[in-house]
């Protein structure tokens, strides 16, 4: 049904509303009806209920009846009527055109007043052609019934992120305003155009206001202008694709649907025609905000309603995705934490429901992708594409990383397809790096995900920032099996006396504890940190070392991983012969040369440094007095071996860092010329793999290395009670 302002923005009509309550402009006009004369008696005026009457200009007086008291008469049939408004037919528009007698009874009564510059005669000739107006109504009403249903996703039960937008973009379009869908929790959800959001937010805050008021407050708080945001809807440029709709139809009377920004103007922009509307959700607390330059029509409210419909169950689907999608992020977290500390069976147990084949697998790489200070659900959802279900992605829950389990199959017929994938993604996106592990076994994911972490470092170093470790044998595949077992039995045989159930927990821990910062260690397998702090201090008790020093951390470490790795034997009466032994082997001296090579290449005595500062417990300051150098000289020694040996030895500036220390590591290790601060501006470290949460990745190999070459610095063989 077209309204009076609807019909105000037709030129043929040639109305302007004068005065009348707010919302006279959204009152519907069934028809109209042209009275001549000032005999307007309630029996002949009939059924005025929606009726648009004309009338002219009265004289003074008609017979014995006064001008006032017919004027009187009529206005109040209207307004017990519900009449849709009165048009005055004038010489020229606006209110003092009219007589006064005729204003003061309106306003007295509530009855809408116009005026029109169209003579009567030719109101008579308009009457009659409303109903063509209402048909060419319907028929666009219509139309965008039909544009709506075409902006559907093809499937409700599939996420389709531009669904909402594609709605949003079509309402603004068909309503010739801004359309604005927002959440509390979550923001704008959609806009249309750019300006939506700004120009709508103070609009939506003063409705929520006047909501939580009581009425007699509200009826009199003023509403917010919509100047006092960004600028309306007309000339605003949108980064969002302008939806195609249907054209408005085109005849002598067009489609007041759609009226030009000249017609619009005769509505004050002071006083913006909005609606709010709660999307049809269950329990959603998201809001649909229109903002439009003409008045709202029935059609415009009807296609309001069913847009917030749609919406509704638009927004309704989305949210049960989320809910789906973070269920399936908590799983595959679930099952990467039980993969930390060694429990396949149940990590393949909780991944059964999702995608069983990821981790029906005996082998797995671990990649991480370190996102920096980027919002990471970026590289996330790029990743998710890359890869699809040929590798598991798990959001880390200790630092701002992504980690992808890659399964390594026997028939594998694109072996680097997921690294190349994920290699393209990092690429792609500015201070994101990535360190990939080797082929790991699927109970020893701990031990893949620290060489992964630690790669970081010199990944930052790469054209690429991608850092792959390499194939070569590490400490644990050159020590001899045999003596190896022995000596790690003897070194852990506290531990290994206790019952299996405490002895499997106390490993576990000391695994994932000795090799990252308490804190972090906590977070990747879901526990409190002090029950991390707990289990290592009960651990060390038991073995009689001392927790604060480097290189015992070293030795528990270095044991424990033999054990996890490769079981013990009976401890050996004479560990330190175990021990020499166990470092005689020439496969350990091999790959010790092997592991020292890219540091002896440089012409400055690093060796020498790198053994001072490990039996020093990496403090820089003491392994600078003990060296006799500066402080600075040794940060810019182990600076230059991050990169040589391609990992990351952890650096305080002034302090020792361990995987308890709350002192982070020397920012400038591992990191470019110029990249960060000067040597004597050092930030705090942050706790991170490479940062200062991955603790012993390059110390451990580092310190056995260099006792099996130089015999410095000097590490403790085995367990021995304490006095």
């Amino acid at each position: 049904m077209p309204t009076l302002g609807g019909m105000c923005g037709e030129p043929d009509f040639c109305l302007r509303l004068a005065f009348g309550p707010r919302a006279a402009v959204d009152r519907g006009v069934d028809s109209v009806r042209v009275l001549t004369g000032t005999a307007w008696s309630a029996d002949r005026l009939g059924d005025l209920r929606d009726v648009l009457v004309v009338i002219g200009v009265p004289g003074e007086r008609r017979g014995r009846q006064p001008v006032s008291s017919a004027i009187e008469g009529l206005l109040r049939e209207m307004s017990r009527q519900r009449a849709a408004g009165l048009a005055v037919a004038v010489e020229r528009q606006g209110a003092r055109s009219v007589p006064a007698v005729i204003r003061s009874s309106a306003a007295r009564l509530n009855v809408p007043l116009l005026t029109t510059t169209k003579s009567l005669g030719a109101w008579k000739e308009l009457a009659p052609r409303l109903r063509e107006y209402r048909y060419q109504h319907a028929e666009w009403h219509a139309e965008q019934l039909t544009a709506l249903l075409n902006r559907l996703p093809s499937r409700l039960t599939d996420a389709d992120g531009d669904a909402m937008q594609r709605v949003t973009d079509w309402l603004a379009a068909a309503l010739d305003g801004e359309v604005l869908v927002s959440d509390p929790l979550r923001g704008v959800l959609a806009a249309s155009p750019e300006s939506a959001p700004g120009t709508l937010a103070p609009l939506l805050a003063g409705h929520l206001v006047r909501a939580e008021l009581p009425a007699s407050v509200a009826s009199v708080m003023p509403l917010p202008s919509a100047t006092s945001g960004t600028s309306g809807p007309a000339g605003t440029a949108s980064r969002f694709p302008a939806p195609s709709v249907p054209p408005a139809p085109t005849s002598t009377l067009s489609t007041p649907s759609m009226p030009s920004t000249a017609e619009s103007a005769s509505i004050p922009d002071t006083t913006p025609h909005t609606r709010f509307q709660t999307l049809a959700a269950m329990g959603s607390p998201s809001m649909l905000s229109v903002a439009s330059r003409r008045p709202f029509d029935d059609v415009g409210a009807d296609l309001l309603r069913h847009a917030g419909k749609v919406l509704g169950l638009i927004d309704q689907i989305d949210r049960r995705h989320s809910q789906v999608a973070e269920a399936e992020h908590a799983v595959r977290l679930g099952a990467f934490q039980f993969l930390m500390v060694g429990e396949e069976i149940a990590a393949q147990r909780a991944m059964a429901a999702l995608t069983p084949w990821l981790l029906a697998t005996e082998k797995v790489r671990v990649y991480v992708i370190d996102c920096g200070e980027a919002d990471r659900e970026i590289a996330a959802r790029r990743s998710d594409r890359a890869i699809a279900d040929r590798a598991m992605l798990v959001r880390c829950p200790a630092f701002n990383h992504l980690i992808v389990l890659d399964p390594v199959r026997d028939q594998d017929n694109d072996p680097a397809g997921v690294r190349d994938s994920m290699r393209q993604v990092v690429v792609s996106l500015p201070e994101h790096r990535m360190g990939g592990s080797r082929a790991y076994a699927l109970s020893d994911v701990a031990d893949a995900y620290a060489e992964a972490a630690d790669a970081l470092s010199v990944a930052r170093q790469l054209p690429d920032r991608v850092a792959l470790s390499n194939e070569r044998a590490d400490l644990l595949s050159a020590l001899p099996p045999v003596a190896a077992r022995r000596w790690a039995a003897t070194v852990l045989r506290p531990l290994l006396a206790l019952p299996m159930g405490q002895r499997d927990q106390l490993l576990r821990t000391l695994d994932l504890g000795l090799e990252l910062h308490h804190a972090s260690a906590a977070r990747l397998v879901g526990i409190h940190r002090n029950t991390v702090t707990q289990r290592i201090s009960r651990a060390f008790g038991l073995l009689g070392l001392d927790r604060s020093r480097v290189l015992s951390q070293v030795v528990v470490s270095t044991a424990v991983k033999v054990v996890i790795a490769h079981g013990h034997d009976a401890p050996s009466p004479d560990a330190t012969a175990d021990f020499v032994t166990m470092l005689a082997a020439p496969e350990v001296h091999a790959w010790a040369e092997s592991f020292l090579e890219p540091v002896r290449s440089d012409r400055r005595d690093l060796i020498r440094t790198l053994a001072a500062w490990l039996g020093n417990d990496t403090h820089t300051q003491r392994t600078a007095t003990a060296l006799g150098l500066s402080p600075v000289t040794v940060r810019s020694h182990l600076r230059a071996c991050a990169p040589l040996i391609g990992r990351g030895p952890a650096v305080g500036p002034n302090s020792h860092v361990g995987p308890n220390s709350h002192v982070g590591p020397d920012p400038q290790v591992g990191r470019t010329p110029h990249a960060g601060p000067k040597e004597d501006e050092q930030p705090p470290g942050r706790d991170g793999p490479d940062g200062g949460g991955h603790a012993w990745g390059g110390v451990r190999p580092l310190a056995f290395a260099l006792y099996v070459t130089t015999g410095r610095p000097p590490l403790p063989a085995a367990w021995r009670p304490q006095p």
